[in-house]
């Protein structure tokens, strides 16, 4: 599993891999440390030479990680460590990158493709080489350039994010995810797009957004603040929201108003990747609303909803799995 977390910060993981070891992080606390502590030395690479290649950065990191564990460059690691926790609780317990500003030359670099993902439970905050900043929920990944061309800054999204874009008129910010795509110049909104999840929204808190099907934006919807975008029977629909409790997710706290019982479990499983099977049909009929903490967990949601209308639950480890009664 080490050797994971190795070549996750090389780039050099798979799909598989990764799953693997995001998995293997939820009961394994001593690699969950080992990967914060890599994930925080990660966030310093400021401090590494002006045009070395990311991937290097990061190797050398490791390299510098694994010397320390051989007795060399102790001191100087522990100077470091303790900024980087500091970098840590500034965050509160969420993990921070922040990507360093590519420095200017003659000519126009190669773009390679960076992927930063976020495991169950947990949130993120990126901030993107042109200044935007893009909050993360759980399970999510996005797919970015290491620098933004002339003509079109574009990143890939599965999952849900949170995107305060850095404005620049001639070159427009483009959201691509399975189901559809969103166009700004410099705004902020919200985009809920799980892989092989029915549900797609697009929620605008400030600016202006263009939400479209398919790679032109011809018939796109232009959107407003506090109005949103969801697909309906596959096309694109517009409505208005006026309590935005659902963005609270950006803090922690996964906050629910007035649904059906049966939505709330979908959303557990998605965010805390976890099976849930519900035998107790009476809570169909029931709807609930209340607002929990995303690091208190699933068990602590279903305790908190068991005071409203009692069921009870038993959790399966060895499968991942809550049977509801």
């Amino acid at each position: 599993m080490y050797e994971l977390i190795t070549k996750y910060f090389y780039g050099e993981i798979t799909a598989k891999e990764k799953k693997l070891l995001f998995t293997a992080m939820e009961t394994d606390a001593e690699l969950k440390k080992e990967f914060l502590s890599v994930q925080n030395l990660r966030a310093l690479t400021s401090w590494i030479p002006a045009g070395e290649d990311e991937s290097v950065a990061v190797g050398k990191l490791l390299e510098f990680k694994q010397a320390r564990k051989e007795k060399s460059f102790v001191i100087p690691y522990k100077h470091i460590l303790g900024y980087a926790a500091t970098v840590c609780v500034a965050v509160f317990s969420t993990w921070m990158i922040t990507n360093r500003t590519e420095q200017p030359t003659v000519e126009e670099p190669a773009i390679a493709y960076e992927e930063f993902s976020t495991p169950s439970g947990q949130r993120a905050l990126l901030k993107l080489h042109d200044g935007t900043t893009v909050w993360l929920n759980a399970r999510s990944t996005l797919r970015y350039p290491n620098h933004f061309g002339k003509n079109e800054r574009k990143v890939e999204l599965d999952g849900e994010a949170f995107f305060e874009v850095k404005q620049n008129g001639k070159v427009p910010f483009v959201i691509s995810t399975e189901k559809a795509n969103i166009k700004v110049l410099g705004t902020k909104f919200n985009v809920f797009a799980y892989k092989g999840h029915e549900e797609f929204n697009t929620s605008l808190v400030e600016g202006s957004v263009k939400v479209y099907q398919g790679e032109s934006d011809a018939d796109a919807l232009d959107i407003t603040p506090h109005e949103c975008v969801f697909l309906s029977d596959g096309k694109l629909v517009k409505s208005y929201f006026d309590n935005s409790d659902f963005l609270l997710w950006k803090e922690g706290i996964y906050a629910f108003d007035d649904v059906p019982f049966s939505y709330i479990i979908k959303k557990l499983e998605l965010y805390y990747d976890i099976r849930i099977i519900q035998k107790n049909k009476k809570l169909d009929q029931y709807r609930f609303s209340g607002k929990f903490r995303q690091r208190d967990g699933v068990e602590s949601v279903l305790q908190t909803l068991q005071k409203v209308y009692y069921f009870s639950f038993v959790k399966d480890e060895e499968n991942n799995c809550i049977t509801i009664r």
